[in-house]
């Protein structure tokens, strides 16, 4: 009998423990938080972009290759639980920006998303682990899901489609010194200004656009870049471009 009270009382408590507070912002659609994982596998041999990795028990074997990957299932997103921490691949997760967390795709494979209820696409780059949840194949950003309108469903069917494959590389381990240039394009103090431009870069072909935030001598910034690029030819090229619409826009490294 004592066991059966005992049991019945944590039943109770884990229904109680499941319910979600109230926020003033959407919860996440998310099982289990990346920085809740278990640590990936380390694999020194591997390719950081598809190293073996272990999460609750179960060992992950992404693709080499996202050739041919074309997939129809449920997408979910997350937000500012995880916002400012590390994604998979090192990044520092921006919730507002546009990227996806995947199972198997390598890290840094850029995928067309297509909302199966309304139709609105999007392409962006997979930088991190996830959702590890039945029936769920891609994880959004809070701003991928924004703008593929699923932030108010939560979970909706969607459509993945590989646009760029990544080769294997056994000379780019995780962790190595890799210089990057960045084009900005603006500082604002209003975010909503940073949201602006933001969506006009990804409507107008960098989906891996940002918005990130500064603290210049106690004013916070929204500053904007167009893309992180790893010769500065690139970022010249890309600034040449953006000059004509935003002609303060310069790179820093």
């Amino acid at each position: 009998m004592r066991r059966i009270i005992a049991l019945t009382l944590g039943l109770g408590l884990l229904t109680v423990a499941g319910c979600a507070s109230l926020s003033p912002f959407p919860k996440s659609i998310h099982s289990t938080p990346p920085s809740q994982r278990d640590a990936p596998v380390v694999q020194p041999t591997t390719d950081p972009k598809t190293r073996p990795y272990t999460v609750m028990g179960r060992t992950y074997y992404p693709l080499i290759s996202a050739h041919g990957y074309d997939e129809v299932g449920h997408a979910s997103w997350y937000g500012k639980d995880f916002h400012g921490k590390p994604t998979a691949n090192g990044q520092i997760y921006d919730m507002y920006g546009i990227s996806a967390a995947h199972k198997l795709l390598p890290l840094g494979t850029r995928v067309r998303v297509t909302n199966l209820e309304n139709g609105r696409t999007l392409t962006l780059v997979i930088n991190d682990r996830g959702p590890f949840v039945d029936g769920r194949i891609i994880d959004l950003s809070y701003g991928a899901a924004r703008h593929l309108g699923t932030v108010e469903r939560g979970v909706v069917r969607v459509r993945v489609e590989a646009v760029d494959t990544v080769a294997p590389s056994a000379t780019r381990l995780a962790g190595a010194a890799v210089k990057h240039y960045h084009v900005r394009v603006g500082a604002f103090a209003v975010r909503a200004n940073a949201d602006r431009v933001h969506r006009q870069l990804v409507e107008s072909g960098y989906p891996e656009a940002r918005v990130s935030m500064e603290d210049r001598n106690g004013t916070v910034l929204h500053v904007v870049q167009a893309g992180s690029f790893d010769s500065r030819d690139k970022a010249e090229q890309v600034l040449e471009r953006l000059k004509r619409s935003f002609p303060t826009s310069y790179i820093v490294s």
